[in-house]
């Protein structure tokens, strides 16, 4: 059993942050500004403490989806042909610097 929370634990504030990133349309003009640059640095925190352990988030979004990537499709049944892309990463993969996958993503596709 894996001791180390990290993987899960970014995986939870990268949502988090996304849910705050859309929380933040709803606020007037002069508090979005400050919630933006509250976001921008908790993000690159997050980047440089998941360098700091040789991690990195890999997230999908518009790429072409295929069974190869470290990530399930939460909808694949319900989606017919062949040609899909990722519509949306619900949650990231947690890879290291080697490409080793730490921790299998989640996403939603939908045809191309």
């Amino acid at each position: 059993m894996e001791c180390d929370p990290t993987p899960r634990l970014a995986v939870e504030f990268w949502k988090l942050a996304q849910a705050f990133e859309r929380q933040l349309g709803f606020l007037d003009e002069s508090r979005r500004a400050g919630g933006q640059a509250q976001l921008r640095y908790a993000r690159r925190r997050l980047d440089a403490l998941l360098g700091e352990a040789d991690l990195r988030l890999a997230i999908y979004d518009g790429e072409p989806w295929s069974p190869a990537l470290p990530a399930s499709a939460v909808n694949a049944d319900e989606i017919g042909g062949e040609d899909h892309v990722v519509e949306t990463t619900l949650e990231p993969a947690v890879v290291c610097g080697d490409g080793r996958v730490v921790l299998p993503g989640k996403l939603i596709i939908k045809e191309a």
